[in-house]
This record gives structure tokens, sequence and C-alpha cells, in this order.
């Protein structure tokens, strides 16, 4: 009696199961990274006995960022035609994910929730710039959101690089606040690996966006 071959896996379904993946090394990593920061030393901690308002602020501030970027990541990888911006999406929903995970297992380490009271407070006053509709810098607005799920093909690919381009150019300045003041050393870390992926993903976006015969949004204010 002769068996069954098993279907070929499809690409979607592939990347489906590898998002999937990321995902739960992601809740590992927070369980991971709250029990080590429980029960060890950091070099750059021994002296304190908790995070800095800085190590916090920017910890909370940037999973709030983080999470929108990976919500405008899952619909244009979704949505899209383009093989080129499928990838884009999916890295930016991937990485981002992964690194929310870390930020969720600091705060668990630190007995702290992941919602700030006082978004951007930790930057100062003479840093510290929220839009006229209380977001941080850079955030989409619940009207850009719902238009993104709406439009579809080259509309959706345009928005999605201006609002993703602007997404980007707010969490700049909170990395570079957060390298340049931060106490502990996986904070500022990560602070880094922000600043590299971002930057060079605006480059290569606003490339993508301009062959669309797209532009760019005016920045963030800062």
């Amino acid at each position: 009696m002769s068996e069954t071959a098993p279907a070929p896996a499809t690409p979607t379904r592939l990347r489906t199961v590898l998002i999937v993946v990321i995902a739960i090394a992601a809740l590992v990593i927070a369980a991971g990274g709250g029990w080590l920061l429980r029960g060890g030393d950091d070099d750059d901690n021994a002296k304190a006995t908790g995070p800095t308002a800085v190590d916090l602020g920017f910890t909370q501030d940037m999973i709030t960022h983080h999470v929108q970027a990976v919500t405008m990541a899952g619909v244009e990888r979704d949505r899209t035609a383009s093989k080129s911006l499928h990838s884009l999406a999916f890295d930016i929903e991937t990485s981002q994910q992964f690194q929310v995970g870390e930020m969720s297992g600091w705060l668990d380490g630190w007995d702290e929730g992941r919602n700030n009271a006082h978004p951007m407070a930790w930057m100062g006053h003479e840093h510290m710039v929220m839009s006229a509709s209380g977001l941080m810098p850079g955030m989409a607005t619940p009207a850009q959101l719902d238009k993104l799920v709406r439009v579809r093909g080259t509309e959706l690919d345009k928005l999605f690089l201006q609002l993703m381009i602007r997404h980007h150019q707010g969490a700049l300045p909170m990395a570079r606040y957060a390298l340049a003041h931060g106490n502990s050393g996986y904070v500022r870390d990560l602070a880094q690996s922000v600043i590299s992926s971002q930057s060079t993903e605006i480059v290569q976006m606003e490339q993508q966006l301009r062959a669309l015969g797209g532009r760019p949004l005016p920045p963030p204010q800062s």
C-alpha cells in the first residue's frame, strides 16, 4: 500500500512558521532576561538598586514604539505584491518583535510594567517632544493605521514606506539619547542596534519610495 507524499511547504507557510518560531524565541528571551536580571550582577549596574529613569523609560517607550512598527509591517507583509517590500516588512516585523521580547524580559527582571505613565519624560524637557495627538515621535495616528489597512497595491506600498520611514525617524533620537545616557550595558547595546539597523532601513525605504513615485512625509518634530 503506497503512502501519499506530504504536500510541499509553500513560502507563505514557511514564513508563517518562522514568525511563530521567532515569537516563541522572543518569549523565551523575555523569560530568560528577567531571570538573569533577578539572579545576576550586571557590571554596569553593580552599584545600582534598579534601572535608571533613562533605562526604564527608554525600554517602556521603545516597546510601545516597536509594537506599532510590528503591526504596520505585518499589514504590508500580508498584502503587498512586491517581493522586496515583503522581505523588508518581514525583516522589520521579526527583528522588532524579537527586541520587544528582549525588553519585556528586562521589565520583568526589574519588576516593572510595560506602560509608561509619562512617555518621553525620561529624555528631559529639552528633548521631550510629543505630537499634538499625544503620540510619541514618528508614530502613526489611528486614522493613518486605518487607511493602511484599507488601501491596496501601489497605494499601500507608498503609505507603508511613508509611515515606516517617519516611524524610524522618530525612534532614532530616543535610541541616541539612551545610548548616551543609559546606565545598563544591555540597554545601550540595544539602542545602538536600533540606530544602526533603522538608519540603514531609512535609506533603503527612501529609495524604494522614490522608485514608486512617492515622497517622504515631513519628519517628526525634534
